[in-house]
């Protein structure tokens, strides 16, 4: 399995802020397994595009929010105290499919000009 970034390169090149280096090695190593899933394992080379390791650093980011049950403010209200959060369940969709989709609006605004997100077999 690949780990795509250190937590060096989280901290000063992507400026990732949510996860803790404690977390950092166990949430890449998911990150790239799950680059590597809908890459269709295409990232084989010595040097690993920048594309690439954005896109881990961005999954990683969704997954520990996931994990650790950190919930995302859908709004909120200042005078008298009023916070709704969003939730993973809605419109009946179970929660690992809306994590799933999550992981993928992250990866894709870096993987998407590169070709490693399209099915057909490249030669």
């Amino acid at each position: 399995m690949t780990e795509y970034a250190d937590y060096n390169y989280y901290k000063e090149q992507f400026h990732g802020i949510v996860i803790p280096e404690s977390a950092f090695l166990s949430e890449m190593l998911k990150a790239g397994i799950y680059i590597d899933y809908i890459t269709f394992g295409r990232v084989h080379d010595t040097e690993i595009p920048e594309e690439i390791r954005m896109a881990a650093c961005a999954v990683a980011d969704v997954m520990y929010q996931g994990d650790t049950g950190r919930q995302e403010v859908k709004s909120e209200t200042v005078g008298k105290v009023s916070v709704s959060y969003v939730t993973e369940q809605q419109d009946g969709q179970i929660k690992e499919r809306t994590r799933e989709k999550k992981q993928y609006t992250a990866a894709y605004p870096y993987l998407v000009h590169t070709g490693l997100l399209n099915r057909g077999v490249r030669q």
